[in-house]
């Protein structure tokens, strides 16, 4: 199968090449398996496995979707920058007292069997550091005991009655004093640790290993944000993400460029403005907060003509028109009103 992606442009166009092996899952048949070999327009390949447990969808279909999985992550990002979708809406709290009978229970391992687990991990990770120091320790003094027997061995083939002992017999008995001094103690620091741990195995035992979760949180006087607030919230940010992109999706259109389309246009719906006030029709002067190009300012004017051809009305009632046009700075004129005090704007389009 070729899958054709958009890059920068609506021409520009990229070709990617997939073949795929599809087969009940080995390690478990309940699941679908679907081997693909990606290959991109650079001819860089790429070997990949997606598991499902949808057994009807066309592989082609599922395939489309995993590798536009990035435009979702995307979506996700968008929606947390821009809509806050990952905000805290409410701080209101329901006790887990209140949903019993609500939520699912079930058995987790009680807090008395964890500290126990946990202490007992502290003094096997102590342990283990000195077992592996001592066996260490163990293998140099072999090997130095192993040393020092040949030497002795061939000193006393040599016959020889020198009053001294040769140097190297010397060093390695020093070397094998320390060994002796440390090693006792340091076996009976490891048993002591072995008595601890049998103890800490047998208070585990008299433990209730699983207890519920549920009854656990309500002991404890725990809490749950309320979800309600939530779910309207992000109800609501949805909606307006969707809004936002069928209002983009003429000007992504007339602009034809994917890389900051959507940025020139949420720059565009931030603007700043004046409100031209008529018996049978509103002006909207939106005054950008960017210097657009001259060509960006006439797709934009383009855009919102299109807008007002839907003849939009002011929502007051009234039946007046409303009407969008991109303004500039230097047509607004400030006035101050001597005596009151009042500031008004107004535009010299």
């Amino acid at each position: 199968m070729v899958m054709e992606r958009t890059r920068n442009a609506a021409a520009d166009l990229r070709s990617y090449h997939f073949e795929y092996l599809e087969r009940d899952w080995p390690s478990e048949p309940k699941l679908r398996q679907i081997v693909v070999q990606a290959t991109d327009p650079q001819r860089r390949v790429v070997q990949v496995a997606i598991l499902t447990d949808e057994r009807l969808r066309p592989a082609a279909e599922v395939i489309g979707l995993i590798f536009n999985r990035w435009i979702q992550e995307n979506d996700f990002k968008y929606l947390d920058k821009h809509y806050g979708i990952n905000q805290l809406t409410s701080y209101r709290v329901i006790p887990y007292e209140q949903l019993k009978g609500q939520v699912t229970d079930r058995e987790v391992v009680s807090g008395q069997c964890q500290a126990l687990r946990q202490e007992g991990k502290d003094l096997r990770q102590k342990q283990a550091r000195w077992l592996l120091l001592q066996e260490k320790c163990d293998h140099a003094a072999a090997q130095r005991q192993k040393q020092l027997t040949e030497l002795e061995r061939r000193q006393a083939e040599a016959q020889t009655h020198a009053p001294t002992v040769p140097p190297q017999i010397a060093k390695l008995r020093r070397a094998h004093q320390p060994y002796e001094a440390k090693s006792q103690p340091r076996r009976e620091q490891i048993r002591t640790w072995s008595l601890a741990l049998a103890q800490l195995e047998e208070r585990a035992a008299q433990h209730q290993a699983k207890v519920s979760r549920l009854d656990t949180m309500i002991a404890a006087n725990m809490v749950r944000l309320e979800p309600q607030s939530k779910r309207l919230m992000d109800t609501l940010r949805i909606t307006v993400r969707n809004l936002f992109y069928r209002a983009l999706e003429p000007f992504k259109k007339a602009y034809d460029n994917y890389r900051d389309d959507h940025d020139y246009f949420r720059r565009l719906t931030l603007s700043s403005g004046v409100l031209e006030m008529g018996a049978e029709r509103v002006t909207v002067h939106l005054l950008p907060t960017v210097n657009y190009s001259p060509q960006l300012r006439r797709i934009i004017a383009k855009v919102l003509e299109q807008v007002n051809q839907e003849e939009l009305q002011l929502p007051d009632g009234t039946g007046r028109k409303l009407r969008f046009r991109l303004g500039h700075r230097s047509e607004l004129q400030v006035a101050i009103h001597p005596g009151s005090g009042a500031v008004e704007a107004e535009t010299t389009a």
